[in-house]
């Protein structure tokens, strides 16, 4: 059996760099964000000024409708393209934590394992207790399964909606 200083050691130890990783994940999510929404809002300051410009040029009404019906074309595919872009960063950083989590999960579900274990080595009796742990795992794991599954389904479903929606943007921009 280990020493409990040396295994309270190793799961805190574990547990720090658990904490980091999710750190370093969500801050890295946040820089993408944070970049992507300055780029937006410096091409939506240039756009505007072009724009502007394009406008106060114009003394034939006609070119004052078909310029205002560029414009919002350009406007719906740049809203699309930027609600595909924030939704792939979104799903990223999403599998990236949900495969930290599963790992995290996994290892304490090994230690928990290897708990059980050494518990049915011990005192008369204590393999019914093992046995009890070992069925918690069991049902504890097929929850899990069946949650990771439903949610991989959602993803793939939420990415179809995303994809379809925004292919319907761009098609109708370019009516």
């Amino acid at each position: 059996m280990a020493n409990p200083q040396e295994q309270l050691a190793a799961w805190q130890k574990a547990a720090l760099e658990s904490t980091l990783s999710y750190a370093q994940a969500s801050i890295a999510s946040a820089e993408q964000l944070l970049k992507l929404n300055l780029d937006a809002a410096r091409n939506a300051l240039e756009q505007a000024g072009k724009n502007t410009q394009e406008l106060l040029a114009i003394s034939d009404p006609q070119e004052l409708v078909e310029l205002r019906t560029k414009i919002a074309q350009a406007n719906m595919q740049q809203t699309a393209s930027y609600a595909q872009n924030i939704y792939e960063i979104v799903s990223q950083s999403q599998a990236l934590l949900t495969k930290l989590g599963e790992e995290q999960y996994s290892r304490l579900n090994q230690e928990a394992a290897a708990g059980a274990e050494q518990l049915s080595k011990g005192a008369p009796g204590a393999d019914v207790a093992a046995a009890t742990v070992k069925s918690t795992l069991a049902a504890s794991n097929a929850m899990m399964d069946n949650l990771n599954r439903a949610t991989k389904q959602f993803a793939e479903l939420s990415e179809a909606n995303i994809k379809a929606a925004t292919a319907g943007m761009f098609k109708s921009g370019k009516k």
